[in-house]
């Protein structure tokens, strides 16, 4: 079942899960930034990532009054064998950080 928050846009047909999926994870970005790359106005941008921030989709950072760090949080992900969630955190483009399940050892299905 999907969020309505999701769901929300305006007049300009932009929704929450596209700004969401236009981040990577990890990757700070400004609201300019991704007003830019998804060609919107900063304020509709704003009001989306901060819902997406309020549903813990996304990290807000406030390093200076007037600016702001957007960072989509990586995947989780379940071990098939006993089930512990946990991060993939990825540090280069090919290899990913854990390939371990690190409560039980299972190795891990490499996902692309």
């Amino acid at each position: 079942m999907s969020n309505p928050r999701d769901e929300a846009s305006d007049d300009s047909g932009l929704a929450a899960d596209q700004v969401y999926e236009s981040m990577e994870p990890l990757e700070p970005y400004t609201t300019g930034e991704l007003a830019s790359l998804l060609d919107a106005p900063k304020q509709l941008v704003r009001k989306l990532l901060n819902a997406l921030a309020g549903d813990e989709k996304i990290r807000k950072k406030e390093p200076e009054p007037e600016r702001t760090i957007w960072i989509r949080e990586p995947p989780k992900h379940e071990c098939p064998k006993c089930g512990r969630e946990f991060e993939v955190k990825y540090f280069h483009p090919i290899f990913q950080a854990v390939q371990y399940c690190p409560k039980c050892g299972t190795q891990l299905r490499r996902e692309g």
